[in-house]
């Protein structure tokens, strides 16, 4: 049985000392940046320089505006909030695993020994993932001298400095979606020509999906799992056994041919029976999208499977995320029971196959989302750098070619995954 050896216990993340540490006075920041200690208090506005030595700017931190940006993150990106958080400060780069368990029980009596054979399992073999990297995101843009005089004449929306860091404020949490949810046709970080952050539907995927040939991928390397090195540190196509793969193989139910097809609702049943093979916990949740969730609720209308003599209405939150109120049925707004198991459903609109632009080139046909049914207990968002906003200060006009002002808002994270067996999904689907 494939297992993990990561510490699971949630860090600081997200409390007042670790925004101290980045926004503040810790020494995170300071290595970063360059911020004197001295220069720092808490999470007051700071500007101070940085310079690195390639650049002929004089870059500044706004520890302030990096903090609302976080929580503007924390708060509207329904798929990075769903997900845990742990860091690279705390865990490194690197867990370890194995595959099989210590097999070495049999019958003996008074004449016999156990040790006959010659062939005991003293212990599994330990193999690591190791020195992955973070992917550093950024979203730049600049502003223009002459063009923040003239916005000033126009009526609102007045597209000077202040009015843009707040759009591009409001933009981040949902571009981090957009690459959380990227499909499996898309290699997500090489390390050099890729260099965005892996996705649930890259993580919960097969040797069949994306290494056993093209029919549901472009090339049979484009479900490696890089993690920003040079190299696949998980290679689809050599991992026949699925050591990486959702269920062993079995999580994912694929259509039989490069097309997509009706919802079952017994696939979500027998792909999540897969994945509770090598679960060690039962802490599930399933996302998938809007027009998803309206066909799943054709489904139980049909079926009208409801536990209890009254319909009960509940809502489940997650991290802060809620679902819709909806009735405990098999499968209902609210919440799917399946093998036994109450999980919740949480949706996103950039769910693979939901909107029509979120598709692999080889499957072109859905109109309804895939089904992702998550372990939160075996994926995680490792960060390196939370929320982090930096520009060039008016003066540096003056040492730059053009009269600009440089911004960015950056992050440093990855999508981990540390049992990649234990969780599952039904994906290609059209309405009925």
């Amino acid at each position: 049985m494939y297992k993990t050896f990561v510490n699971k216990d949630s860090p600081e993340y997200g409390k007042k000392e670790y925004y101290d540490e980045w926004y503040g006075r810790g020494k995170a920041v300071r290595a970063v940046f360059g911020i004197p200690a001295a220069s720092q208090s808490s999470l007051n506005k700071a500007i101070a320089p940085w310079d690195p030595p390639t650049s002929p700017y004089t870059y500044y931190f706004d520890a302030a505006f990096s903090a609302e940006v976080e929580a503007l993150v924390m708060r509207d990106s329904s798929m990075f909030k769903l997900l845990r958080k742990e860091t690279f400060q705390r865990l490194g780069d690197s867990y370890k695993y194995f595959e099989t368990d210590v097999d070495g029980v049999t019958g003996v009596d008074g004449s016999s020994t156990p040790f006959a054979s010659g062939s005991v399992e003293s212990g599994p073999t330990f193999a690591t993932l190791e020195q992955f990297k973070p992917a550093y995101i950024v979203d730049p843009w600049e502003t223009d001298f002459t063009s923040g005089i003239e916005s000033e004449w126009q009526p609102f929306p007045n597209n000077n400095e202040a009015w843009l860091k707040e759009y591009h404020k409001n933009k981040f949490p949902n571009a981090l979606d957009v690459m959380l949810t990227q499909d499996v046709d898309v290699v997500a970080n090489d390390g050099s020509t890729y260099l965005n952050v892996e996705s649930i539907d890259r993580i919960i995927s097969t040797y069949t999906e994306s290494g056993a040939g093209t029919t549901w991928v472009s090339a049979a390397t484009d479900g490696d799992i890089y993690w920003g090195k040079s190299t696949a540190l998980i290679d689809r196509s050599a991992d026949t056994d699925d050591t990486f793969g959702a269920g062993a193989g079995s999580g994912v139910s694929l259509p039989s041919s490069a097309a997509a097809r009706t919802l079952d609702l017994g696939d979500v049943d027998d792909v999540l029976a897969a994945a509770l093979d090598y679960a060690e916990t039962e802490n599930y949740i399933m996302v998938t999208g809007r027009r998803t969730l309206n066909e799943i609720n054709k489904i139980v209308a049909n079926e009208r499977q409801v536990f209890g003599e009254e319909p009960m209405y509940v809502s489940f939150t997650s991290n802060g995320v809620s679902t819709d109120s909806g009735i405990k049925g098999r499968m209902a707004t609210a919440s799917i029971i399946s093998n036994g198991i109450q999980i919740p459903i949480f949706t996103n609109k950039h769910v693979v196959g939901e909107n029509g632009r979120n598709e692999t080139t080889k499957v072109t046909d859905c109109d309804i989302g895939n089904i992702y049914l998550i372990n939160l207990d075996d994926v995680h968002l490792r960060m390196a750098v939370p929320s982090t906003y930096i520009k060039t200060p008016p003066a540096a006009r003056l040492t730059g070619d053009k009269m600009k002002d440089r911004h960015m808002i950056m992050m440093g994270t990855q999508l981990i995954a540390t049992n990649f067996r234990s969780h599952a999904a039904v994906k290609y689907l059209k309405k009925t």
